[in-house]
């Protein structure tokens, strides 16, 4: 019996390698089509486009001529959108940034309407200069935007952007790598209204905003643990020291990971090497965090987002490596610099990781943004760092013409170059 069977598994085999061969019964020779990945589920492939070689770290979206596609907004610039038939994003200056050795003062930028005129102004910070600082919209292309303060805020190397009082508009918190003391800024009043919240020592690298305890109303998560939201308008927080997570990226996530209606927390090392999150066991009067591994085999995951790449309702993680974080003295700093997404299983809790992009120069930076720049169906992601700005266009739906594609193509049109060989013609056969 176990022979007979044995047998047949082999035979079984066998004939599934000659019909995987045989081109005689195969279905199509030459798809036409992307077919599914190894994995059997339809495949998450990027087109990277680098737009620009500032070194801003900062990025976000803002439509700057009002031709209904949202421009990418880095540092000094804006980088105009093509529209949806793909080209080249075009680059235009409309403000001065502080410059640092190889650092541009900007590694967070949001776009929020600060005054309340209907025209989007751009929030940003940065870990050189200090300040929280908000350029206002002149209404006019061409003119350079005016620079306001908001607040001090020391050595800010990210933020995160969300509702934390609940009033149904975006706030901003940020952290500090000198441990100054989060705070975080009001934008629904006709003057941002300044909070700090805790002390110095609950403060650290990495910021996220979720609702830990399931409540409804936003907690605030740092490297130190967590607050919870009370009366986040009159400042009334409850601290939890419930982890030590080191340089942590931004934003710290919170997600339920395993689908057990608890939230989770998905992190990244923003100076090192590790990619982890943390389950949330226990009760709820006495939480445990039990550590678990994505990935540490890059380092400087400086950037994190949840968003749903392939349009099938559950989110990815996206990160990679920031490059040169500290100036090339960070671990890791000359391994290959990559941009990284992760299916989640929440079933059985795992990471599967698939490339966006890799060993080029898109990076992680210190920000994401994702949205579906080019209108096509599907989301696509920017970054921007020390390598520059990078539009990664998902190809899950391509509209762009063949003649733009080809215009785009690195290949040297200046070619043959002299001295390098003659014109022969195509052989088809022997002589």
């Amino acid at each position: 019996m176990r022979t007979s069977a044995l047998a047949l598994i082999l035979l079984s085999i066998g004939a599934g390698i000659a019909r995987a061969q045989a081109p005689s019964v195969a279905k199509e020779l030459r798809l036409p089509t992307p077919g599914n990945g190894p994995d059997g589920r339809p495949r998450i492939a990027f087109l990277a486009h680098r737009l620009g070689t500032d070194h801003a770290e900062g990025i976000t979206t803002l439509d700057m001529n009002g031709d209904g596609f949202v421009d990418l907004v880095s540092g000094a610039y804006w980088y105009e959108n093509p529209g949806a038939n793909g080209g080249d994003w075009k680059q235009h200056q409309y403000r001065t940034v502080g410059i640092h050795d190889e650092f541009v003062s900007d590694c967070g930028e949001w776009t929020i309407d600060v005054n309340h005129d209907g025209a989007p102004d751009v929030v940003t910070t940065g870990w050189i200069s200090n300040g929280l600082w908000w350029y206002e919209n002149p209404k006019t292309q061409g003119t350079m935007w005016t620079k306001h303060l908001i607040a001090d805020s020391y050595d800010t190397e990210g933020g995160v952007m969300a509702d934390i009082n609940g009033d149904g508009k975006p706030d901003i918190a940020l952290a500090h790598y000198n441990h100054s003391g989060i705070l975080w800024a009001d934008f629904s009043g006709p003057q941002p209204r300044v909070h700090h919240v805790g002390d110095k020592t609950q403060d650290g690298h990495g910021i996220g905003i979720a609702d830990v305890d399931g409540d409804g109303k936003a907690d605030i998560l740092t490297p130190y643990g967590w607050f919870r939201s009370i009366d986040a308008d009159k400042d009334k927080w409850e601290w939890h020291g419930d982890w030590k997570l080191g340089d942590a990226g931004f934003p710290i996530l919170g997600y339920d990971v395993n689908h057990d209606g608890k939230l989770d927390i998905i992190y990244g090392q923003g100076h090192g090497y590790g990619l982890y999150w943390l389950e949330q066991t226990g009760t709820a009067t006495h939480r445990e965090w039990k550590r678990h591994t994505i990935d540490e085999s890059f380092s400087q995951s400086h950037a994190l987002q949840l968003v749903d790449l392939d349009g099938d309702g559950e989110p990815e993680l996206v990160t990679g490596k920031r490059y040169r974080g500290h100036s090339g003295n960070d671990p890791g700093s000359y391994d290959p610099v990559v941009v990284y997404a992760y299916r989640i299983d929440r079933k059985t809790r795992s990471f599967t990781r698939i490339t966006i992009s890799e060993n080029g120069t898109a990076s992680a930076g210190t920000q994401f943004v994702a949205e579906d720049l080019d209108h096509d169906g599907d989301i696509d992601i920017a970054s921007a760092g020390k390598l520059g700005v990078h539009f990664l266009e998902n190809l899950k739906v391509i509209n762009v013409p063949k003649g733009t594609r080809e215009a785009q193509q690195p290949i040297e049109r200046k070619w043959p170059f002299p001295g390098e060989g003659q014109e022969v013609p195509q052989e088809n056969g022997p002589r």
